[in-house]
């Protein structure tokens, strides 16, 4: 895990009722709780009980933290100071409930709550949502890639996107040449991410307003209600297009999903060129989202 939330010796044991589930959930749009059953820092939570939480921001990532004997949710950035249990974003919009996209109403996203020992596989869990598929399970993250993604990570609200025009800038802040595919895989492997199969986008983008588009450029990160998924991924398609691969276990290929503002009434959740698009190519239109493993301890 990142700096703030790294595992050491002293680090006290999570145990929770249900292990196959984060220990916290939502309860409307903005209050979190400690789920029944959950023991940690010396707490045991014999009911469901609330997080403290003064005010939220829309785009934010936040951490529950143990604080004077009481769990309390702290801006990820200002978060380390004690021992965290796990955290949430409160997003700008809300998740699509059917398949007409989502909301202008900020929200905790439910699929982004994660727990110490259920969260994403890389160290950083910051804007992503577990997405649910037959089978399987995968954090996908809710924002497309930033330019200064080794400042903000792979996923933050509010940042320029990066594409062929303006490319992201790796650990010693130097900007890439281009934003290819090869360029693509390499800054999600810095973060221990990876680049979405066809599968993994199809599931991910599902709930957004299909064969519609953004009518320009969106520049950078945020809400676009209409094309936001079913797991609250922002901007899911008809925006940029994203960097993706063929699904191939061994030899994985190229590939493009979701449509850009170019795309009109073509962009859509199953939208893709798969197995064939120039892995070269680098353009104002392309840029890439990230996603991880799921880890489930206990």
């Amino acid at each position: 895990m990142n700096e703030r939330i790294k595992m050491t010796d002293e680090t006290p044991l999570l145990t929770k009722a249900d292990p196959n589930s984060p220990a916290l959930k939502v309860e409307g749009l903005g209050a979190v709780l400690i789920k029944a059953g959950t023991a940690f820092a010396g707490m045991s939570f014999d009911a469901d009980t609330a997080v403290r939480i003064d005010g939220l921001e829309p785009g934010t990532d936040y951490l529950v933290q143990i604080e004077s004997g009481a769990p309390v949710a702290v801006k990820h950035a200002d978060g380390g100071g004690a021992p965290c249990l796990g955290g949430f974003h409160f997003a700008p919009g809300g998740n699509a409930e059917a398949r007409g996209g989502g909301d202008s109403v900020p929200a905790i996203n439910p699929f982004s709550l994660w727990d110490r020992d259920y969260r994403p596989a890389c160290a950083d869990p910051r804007g992503m949502a577990l997405v649910e598929m037959p089978g399987r399970k995968f954090w996908c993250d809710i924002y497309l890639t930033g330019v200064d993604c080794s400042r903000n990570g792979t996923s933050a609200f509010g940042v320029t996107i990066a594409d062929g025009d303006d490319c992201p800038r790796d650990s010693d802040g130097e900007r890439y040449r281009r934003f290819d595919y090869s360029t693509a895989a390499a800054v999600m492997a810095v973060h221990g991410k990876g680049l979405l199969s066809v599968e993994e986008f199809f599931a991910a983008a599902f709930g957004v307003t299909e064969k519609t588009a953004l009518d320009r450029d969106p520049k950078t990160t945020g809400l676009d209600a209409p094309r936001t998924s079913r797991f609250g991924i922002m901007q899911a398609t008809g925006n940029m297009w994203i960097w993706g691969h063929d699904g191939d276990p061994d030899m994985p290929r190229a590939s493009m999903f979701g449509g850009s503002w170019l795309s009109g009434g073509h962009a859509g959740s199953r939208y893709a060129v798969v197995a064939y698009y120039w892995p070269g190519s680098s353009n104002d239109s392309l840029g890439a989202r990230g996603r991880s493993d799921h880890l489930q301890l206990g």
